[in-house]
């Protein structure tokens, strides 16, 4: 009796220690990649990158039925051992709590819910060193400091709502204006997935800092609404057709002497087919981003990018990319750029786990 009473508590303690157990998840992603004109420069590089490499581990624990501590924690790590990857680099990581079939309150840093509106049918070279949004327009950031909120989409018959807040903690953008409260910053959004193919979603943020491609990548205090869209064409019978689309609109929080009525408006149009019975995929990309303000020439950069996958399994891919992002004359004489365009060719490897 006693070994099976033994027996017993060494079996629960098992399954409690498996249910407890974190995952470890992570992708290496390395390209080669030939530079002309790199950063509209004269100049004609080759590059080893790493493509926002990373590893993290996240999990779950019950607390009672119906609610659950979660967790995640994510580091950068340089797979070529150089530039802006640093090495355990801080990502998204947060800790909170599920509540079953209502949402998740979690608080740490991760990306603004305006950034997570564009998806991987919006933004098809996102973790591309030279290719990400970031360069052209408004909105691609993670924030530190946030508490965030985000329904279960079964609540609302697939209508998801996330809202965030972040506390400025002191940060002052100028003498008379400290960033010090609750909900200095706000990023929230509304999304929706069908069962006809069909993903809308709508975001915005509201006093958050962000960068701005048109002024050399400053930042400002923004605030900014992003409309995205995409369509799967599997549904009427194109199986592996997507289109997605972006359009986006940001002006800054607070006025600016010197550039008045300063706004950007930006859209983008994305194409990818895998081809069915193949492990090929192919996708393009144009993304226009245009800057004015009061006594300006308009800023204008316009991207066009073209990829192929390869698929080896449901973790890895070898693939390729050919892209050139081109700015206007305004935008060139404004930074004393040598060029007017920069043209990046990559073969590349990923791998999740």
């Amino acid at each position: 009796m006693k070994k099976l009473l033994l027996a017993t508590a060494v079996a629960t303690l098992s399954l409690s220690t498996v249910h407890a157990a974190p995952t470890l998840y992570g992708k290496l992603n390395v390209t080669l990649d030939q530079v002309s004109n790199a950063d509209f420069s004269d100049d004609k590089v080759t590059e080893l990158n790493s493509n926002a490499s990373r590893i993290g581990i996240k999990g779950e624990e019950a607390l009672t039925d119906t609610i659950s501590a979660v967790y995640l924690a994510e580091w950068g790590v340089s797979t070529d051992g150089a530039g802006s990857d640093t090495d355990l680099s801080a990502r998204n990581r947060f800790l909170g709590v599920k509540f079953a079939n209502v949402g998740t309150v979690k608080a740490g840093k991760f990306d603004s819910y305006f950034k997570t509106a564009a998806g991987s049918a919006q933004d098809i070279f996102g973790d591309h060193t030279r290719l990400d949004f970031t360069d052209v327009l408004v909105g691609e950031d993670r924030l530190n400091n946030v508490i965030g909120f985000e329904s279960d989409p079964k609540m609302l018959g697939g209508v998801q709502f996330n809202i965030m807040a972040q506390q400025g903690e002191g940060d002052e953008d100028d003498a008379s204006n400290s960033r010090d409260g609750f909900g200095d910053s706000i990023s929230t959004s509304v999304s929706y997935e069908s069962d006809i193919g069909l993903a809308l979603a709508l975001a915005g943020n509201f006093d958050v800092q962000s960068k701005w491609a048109g002024l050399d990548s400053d930042k400002l205090y923004t605030d900014a609404y992003r409309l995205t869209g995409s369509y799967d064409f599997s549904k009427i019978g194109a199986d592996g057709l997507v289109l997605g689309g972006l359009f986006q609109h940001a002006e800054p929080s607070d006025d600016l002497d010197g550039a008045e009525s300063l706004e950007e408006q930006a859209f983008g149009i994305t194409l990818a087919y895998s081809i069915p019975s193949t492990a090929w995929t192919v996708k393009g990309e144009y993304i226009a981003a245009e800057t004015s303000a009061d006594g300006w020439d308009d800023r204008e950069i316009d991207r066009y990018g073209l990829g192929v996958d390869y698929k080896l399994n449901k973790q890895t891919k070898l693939y390729g990319v050919l892209a050139q992002t081109k700015i206007n004359e305004a935008l060139q004489v404004a930074y004393d750029r040598a060029e007017d365009k920069e043209t990046v060719f990559g073969l590349g490897m990923e791998v999740k786990f």
